[in-house]
């Protein structure tokens, strides 16, 4: 017999206390961990629970972008307004952080943020408004001394990034006091001189970037504050105009046994102390040869680099690195920097068969590749395909070769050497339609893979085609079983902005979209 009460006393249970409530935080934390911040917020509002689980991704981490205003030119109005706009932004930013950082019931929280980042926006400036730009300079610098002193209230920062922020001695002694500060970013900061610290800071991961505009500069005292060689594992230098500075100081400095990770920028002048920074990291796992450098050759043998599982770079210098080491990752950038002046010129690396074979001389299997501005030619493919076969994943940033030669031409050609030799191993696929021509290519057997392959990605290096994302579902269907059929370890195959994967014999498709976190 039905009995009403009970069931009622039941399902008010479920409603007061959902079998979601009742799942063990890490598994809820782990479910907010696949949403975007603003989601985050949404979800911290529906109940207790989700609040005391979310929260702490929530304040993971804190954006702080500080205003500098913009100088419009030729309108003395504008330039007026915007100065006067920039402090009430100061005012409220500061006033924000103030609030947070000064309610004591939020004490708890302080101590989850564990990622700061601290921007100035940048201003459009202009040589005729001197007013505006020394008032720019005096915001920027109050700017940054209303919010700085916030950084020691969280006790566990780990993380802290600086974007466009003039590091005077204050700061420094600021970020000395973080104690759990082990990750610093430096993105087109300045430094003025003689305002850094004696002491050298124990940072594990650093990176300095920028791009040439300045004048920016770096004293060497200040690197070897920031590089302290019993601490640094992580390395990132791309700073158009101080890496130079950077690299002849950690040359000369004492090796450093825990660096794993360099991603440089390496200018022509640069290039010995680069080689002879390389001698002091015996445990380097990861080399990354940042794009628009100059293409370096060693002048002297290089020292053994026995950990080196991953190289990106260029070509050329790939021929010293990878033969002969434990290398399993590689990334090519065939689009090379030919001169190292103001007017750099830049040509594509074409002997790619060659550079495939430096790379199956590693002692360990290659499972990765990928390259960009890839010529995808039947030479270059079976290459590929055929010096290294245990490759896992292939990602192929691609570019359409010159116009085929007409009927005519050929005749032409034909007719004036009788030795003439119709090779077509050295053209491109398709020069109209490259990623869907290679696409068909590959599934027809016309040009090969390699045998284990278990994903493949294709992009273009050169924007503005986006061919593939237009082609029809079911066509694009056809292509993959045939592939699948000739490649059966094939699981993933990705075509600029549509993605298939497989689940045993069944393929979906993914139409990928690219929007920020």
């Amino acid at each position: 017999m039905f009995n009403f009460d009970t069931e009622h006393s039941k399902l008010n249970s479920i409603l007061e206390n959902p079998p979601i409530l009742r799942l063990p935080s890490e598994i809820l934390d782990h479910c907010w961990s696949y949403l975007r911040r603003r989601d985050l917020f949404q979800v911290s509002g529906v109940s207790r629970v989700f609040w005391y689980t979310s929260r702490s991704r929530i304040f993971q981490s804190l954006n702080v972008t500080l205003p500098s205003p913009a100088v419009p030119p030729l309108n003395q109005n504008l330039v007026r307004r915007s100065t006067n706009k920039a402090p009430k932004m100061l005012e409220r930013a500061a006033t924000r952080i103030t609030s947070f950082y000064s309610d004591p019931s939020a004490s708890e929280l302080w101590d989850m943020v564990q990622d700061w980042t601290v921007s100035t926006a940048p201003a459009i400036r202009n040589s005729m408004f001197f007013f505006a730009r020394s008032q720019e300079k005096n915001l920027a610098s109050r700017s940054v001394d209303a919010i700085f002193p916030f950084l020691t209230c969280s006790r566990n920062l780990r993380s802290l990034e600086l974007v466009r922020v003039n590091l005077g001695r204050q700061q420094w002694i600021i970020i000395e006091c973080l104690p759990a500060l082990d990750t610093l970013r430096l993105i087109s900061c300045f430094f003025p001189p003689s305002s850094h610290l004696e002491r050298p800071l124990k940072l594990k991961e650093l990176a300095i970037a920028g791009d040439n505009f300045g004048p920016r500069s770096i004293e060497e005292r200040l690197v070897s504050v920031l590089c302290n060689p019993t601490y640094l594992q992580k390395l990132t230098l791309i700073d158009f105009l101080i890496t130079h500075t950077v690299l002849a100081v950690l040359s000369s400095m004492a090796p450093f046994p825990h660096l794993t990770y360099l991603s440089i920028f390496v200018t022509s002048p640069s290039r010995d102390h680069f080689f002879r920074f390389l001698a002091t990291i015996p445990a380097l796992a990861t080399l990354r040869i940042f794009p628009w450098s100059a293409n370096i050759t060693p002048p002297h043998p290089l020292p053994p680099l026995s950990s080196l599982r991953s190289y990106d770079g260029y070509p050329n210098l790939l021929s010293y690195i990878v033969p002969g080491r434990p290398v399993d990752c590689v990334c090519l950038v065939l689009m090379m920097v030919t001169t190292d002046d103001d007017r750099p010129d830049y040509a594509i690396h074409t002997e790619l068969v060659s550079t495939v074979r430096d790379i199956s001389r590693s002692t360990v299997p290659v499972r990765k590749l990928a390259i960009e501005y890839f010529l995808p030619t039947l030479d270059n493919l079976a290459a590929i395909a055929k010096h290294l076969p245990d490759l896992h994943r292939l990602d192929l940033g691609l570019i359409s070769g010159p116009p085929p030669l007409t009927p005519e031409e050929i005749i032409t050609l034909s007719d004036s050497n009788s030795e003439f030799d119709l090779d077509h191993t050295g053209e491109p696929l398709d020069t109209v339609d490259t990623m869907q021509g290679l696409l068909s290519c590959l599934a027809e057997g016309r040009a090969p893979l390699p045998p284990k392959l278990v994903t493949l990605r294709l992009s273009h290096s050169l924007m503005g085609n986006e061919d593939i994302q237009c082609a029809e579902g079911v066509k694009q269907r056809k292509l993959i079983r045939c592939l699948h059929d000739k490649y059966p370890t094939l699981r993933e195959v990705e075509m600029g902005g549509c993605r298939w994967w497989r689940e045993g014999v069944y393929w979906s498709r993914e139409i990928l979209e690219f929007e920020e976190t």
